[in-house]
């Protein structure tokens, strides 16, 4: 048998307020103090043991017992209801579900039953798997209803390569032009005629003309009808004169100076200027400068298949003896002429080679030309056997004014 301790609680007064033990602690000595400390804890620790000791015997009676609970549902519903149909659907499904028949010696057919089973596991199946795709697609729409303003316009944007195609001038085409609101009249604008493009340092990081820093600057030049006066070798010798004066003088020179140093021909300045001015070099229209400009090569006297002498020399081809090709003549009768020159005539490939070179692959031999299956050429008149070639005997050409009335006899 085990004592239950009841620890010990403060009366209570009838006014809900705790009695006064305030004048009883003072009375107390320490030791009578630390004496009730004692037995307060003695008595605390053996409650906490009586009710494990409760505990434990009452989960051994639990387990001796063997008591089978029915739970027995209360009629908390009218019939009458109309409504009653749902409710009981509701409560059987917290109904404990009926025992199983046992088999007293009936046959049951297995087959059946596994038959009706593995179909209600397909049918199941069949339903969860409509539902994954249902869940999938509900969730790529979430995804495609929250996709934002910028990566919608990146989805809907068009390639370079499409952009071109859809364009009549592909050659005006850049890299930034498919990010533009509308590329199509983009690109329009900037291949119309005297249309003037937007500076190209506008996506630069660094500001303009910084790159020209350190590079010295040339000096001013008159331009050539003032230098012919001769008065740039007149300031030459007087500023020549000054730098050979001391000091004294130029102070002199400083408080009285005279005039009409320079014998100037004031008529040869007169004619320089009205009679054999010329103007500047302008720029032409939508001619923007730009860095480096002036270190680029002037293309205008450059003209497709003409070679000049420097490049024969630094591509090999010797001026003394037989003509030799040029280096990519051979891939140009393989792969044909340069689609931006359609008009050019390139001796080998679509004109005649010249006189004293020969084909063949041998080093200063014209390759292979270009022909089909039946021996024609296919660029143009490689062999120079046509009529207008050989020069032979053409019919007049009939050259009047088109719609021209012709009179009445």
């Amino acid at each position: 048998e085990v004592e239950i301790g009841i620890p010990w609680i403060p009366l209570v007064q009838l006014d809900g307020a705790a009695p006064d033990t305030s004048e009883k602690d003072k009375r107390l000595s320490k030791n009578a103090k630390k004496k009730m400390k004692k037995k307060e804890k003695k008595r605390n620790n053996n409650n906490a043991n009586g009710a494990d000791m409760n505990g434990a015997d009452d989960e051994d009676e639990g387990n001796d017992l063997d008591v089978n609970i029915e739970y027995v549902a209360d009629a908390m519903i009218d019939p009458s209801d109309p409504l009653y149909s749902d409710w009981l659907k509701i409560f059987e499904h917290f109904q404990k579900p009926p025992p199983e028949p046992t088999n007293d010696g009936k046959n049951v057919d297995t087959t059946i039953m596994d038959e009706v089973s593995a179909v209600a596991a397909a049918v199941k199946k069949k339903t969860d798997v409509k539902k994954e795709v249902e869940k999938d697609s509900d969730e790529e729409e979430e995804k495609e209803s929250k996709l934002s303003r910028k990566k919608y316009k990146q989805m809907n944007r068009l390639s370079i390569a499409e952009l071109k195609q859809l364009v009549k001038r592909p050659d005006v085409v850049e890299v930034w032009d498919v990010t533009a609101q509308d590329p199509r009249l983009l690109v329009y604008l900037k291949s119309y005629r005297n249309t003037v493009a937007v500076p190209r340092h506008w996506c630069n990081k660094r500001k303009y003309l910084q790159g020209k820093r350190g590079i010295e600057k040339s000096p001013f030049q008159l331009p050539a009808f003032i230098e012919a006066t001769g008065i740039a070798k007149l300031r030459q010798a007087y500023v020549d004169k000054q730098n050979e004066q001391t000091a004294k003088q130029r102070g002199r020179a400083a408080a009285r100076p005279k005039m009409s140093k320079m014998d100037i021909d004031y008529q040869v300045l007169h004619d320089a200027f009205f009679k054999f001015q010329t103007k500047p070099r302008m720029t032409l229209h939508g001619d923007l400068y730009y860095e480096g400009k002036e270190f680029e090569v002037k293309m205008k006297e450059k003209r497709p298949g003409t070679l000049s002498d420097d490049l024969k020399a630094a591509l090999g081809m010797p001026a003394d003896g037989p003509p030799v090709p040029p280096p990519w003549l051979i891939n140009m009768q393989r792969y044909g002429p340069p689609p931006s020159y359609p008009n050019l005539k390139i001796p080998g490939l679509n004109a005649p080679i010249p006189a004293g070179a020969s084909f063949g692959y041998h080093p200063g031999g014209w390759g292979k030309p270009p022909v089909d299956e039946f021996g024609r050429p296919i660029y143009g008149d490689v062999f120079g056997t046509a009529e207008g070639a050989r020069g032979g005997d053409d019919d007049p050409v009939e050259k009047k004014w088109w719609g021209e009335i012709v009179e009445e006899e």
